[in-house]
């Protein structure tokens, strides 16, 4: 069976690549900006060859910046040569944005092992890995397509410039992005003595896969650059928001046992923000996409979620104390139809739905109609609340709440405005965000910044 939505002519050159006489081609299920297809390659002889086809279709949030899928492939083929446990780079596209790898069995949902003790060996390999990838030189991986390895300093400022520009091409207007820009521009740590590493980038739980309770494979490098040991490790805490890893502090124990480097709570909470902006500006792009070919449901939840965490790690190195959590709001006069919706969803057509992908975008359906019950019933209160704050910050009237975020960006760009000043209201937008979410986010309405000394040992 071919599936319907991979590209002939990308199923072709995947016949070229291979020599097969015969495939067959599963589309894969998630992944927020690359479209994944597991490819069993029939040869002449018989042999059947288990691949991975990485493309990107032109609508994620990652389509057309700076980190593209030769440069990913580019990092493949340099780790393939090293310890690291990746995915063999078997071909790469010569004008399209794809490659394959040598497929890898098992699982990359960590939350899914049930046993602990499973869990908490894997998260251990994982550590060692990540620290394995840090002790990598350099210079000798050949890697061009990232540029030079420079000062960390200069490193840092080019990944805020990059997804700046994402920023801009997604629409900007979002106060606490803003306040996050200038807030890393302004505390932007010197080097010292911190080697310059290749970081994977969103990496943790959810990025790699494991099997028979082993780590199987680091995956997912499409944001790999040169950069700052502490830059995956706060990526760590970011995604332990989506997926928890055990015992967070032991971990980072572990980190430093087999790295030789002793982690620096201060560099921690800075690139814990740079790390939660980057994820809150690429759930951003693909929200405002309005592309129905991607998770939208998904889309929303992160950004939900990101959205406030960002808020709550500026708050954190800010010293500036959470707000208490809103309750799920109350269904307004229409909640009874939503309701019907819901109920046929879940006891009858998701039930008949033996499609993985259709099961999966009937789920995603779902959580987006909880949400729209939600705006219904409390929408315009807390539109009022919101132009309410604005307008306080503002020293005007508000009329139009985009308008106003967009003042407010300017405001705070200008210098016009402090943290401290901004931080009360970013965290109550995004609590009145996350209570309209709930009904659709479940347990990830309630996951929150962790402090970073409590993770983290000390300076170096």
């Amino acid at each position: 069976m071919t599936a319907d939505d991979l590209d002939p002519a990308l199923e072709a050159w995947v016949g070229e690549a291979t020599g097969a006489t015969r495939l067959t081609v599963h589309r894969g299920v998630g992944g927020a900006s690359r479209a994944g297809h597991a490819v069993d390659a029939e040869l002449a002889d018989g042999t059947v060859v288990a691949l991975w086809l990485r493309s990107d279709p032109g609508f994620g949030p990652q389509s057309n910046t700076l980190y593209s899928l030769p440069r990913e492939a580019a990092v493949y083929r340099a780790l393939g040569r090293t310890p690291l446990l990746v995915a063999e780079l078997i071909a790469v596209h010569p004008t399209e944005p794809a490659f394959l790898l040598r497929r890898v069995e098992g699982a990359s949902r960590f939350a899914q092992i049930a046993d602990a003790a499973e869990q908490l060996a894997i998260a251990r390999q994982f550590m060692e890995q990540l620290a394995a990838l840090h002790r990598l030189d350099p210079n000798a991986l050949d890697l061009p397509e990232l540029g030079a390895p420079g000062s960390l300093h200069q490193h840092v400022l080019d990944e805020i410039a990059e997804w700046e520009s994402q920023y801009d091409a997604a629409g900007g207007g979002v106060p606490v992005i803003a306040l996050a820009f200038a807030w890393l521009r302004e505390h932007v740590p010197d080097d010292r003595d911190w080697p310059v590493v290749l970081v994977q980038g969103d990496t943790g739980p959810g990025n790699f896969m494991y099997a028979d309770g082993e780590l199987a494979a680091i995956t997912d490098w499409e944001l790999a650059h040169w950069g700052d040991l502490h830059d995956d490790l706060a990526w760590i805490l970011v995604r332990d928001t989506l997926e928890r890893f055990p015992d967070l502090a032991d971990r980072l124990r572990d980190y430093e046992a087999a790295s030789g480097f002793r982690i620096d709570p201060e560099r921690l909470g800075y690139f814990r923000v740079l790390a939660q902006l980057r994820a809150t500006i690429g759930t951003l792009a693909g929200l405002r996409s309005h592309d129905g070919r991607s998770e939208i449901a998904w889309q929303l939840i992160y950004n939900t979620l990101h959205t406030r965490v960002l808020g709550e790690s500026l708050a954190a190195v800010e010293g500036v104390p959470l707000p208490d959590p809103l309750p799920e709001v109350a269904a307004g006069k229409l909640g009874w139809v939503y309701d019907v919706a819901l109920r046929d969803l879940r006891e009858v057509v998701v039930p008949a739905l033996d499609d993985p992908f259709a099961a999966t975008r009937a789920k995603g359906l779902a959580r987006l109609l909880k949400y729209l019950q939600a705006v219904e019933g409390a929408g315009a209160a807390f539109a009022d609340a919101e132009r309410s704050e604005l307008a306080d910050l503002l020293d005007h009237p508000v009329a139009d709440l985009d308008d106003a975020r967009r003042a407010l960006c300017a405001a705070i760009a200008s210098g016009a405005l402090t943290a401290a000043q901004l931080l009360p209201h970013c965290l109550a937008q995004a609590g009145r965000d996350t209570a309209l979410m709930r009904g659709a986010m479940g347990a990830l309405a309630d996951r929150h910044v962790t402090p970073v000394d409590q993770l983290a040992g000390g300076p170096s």
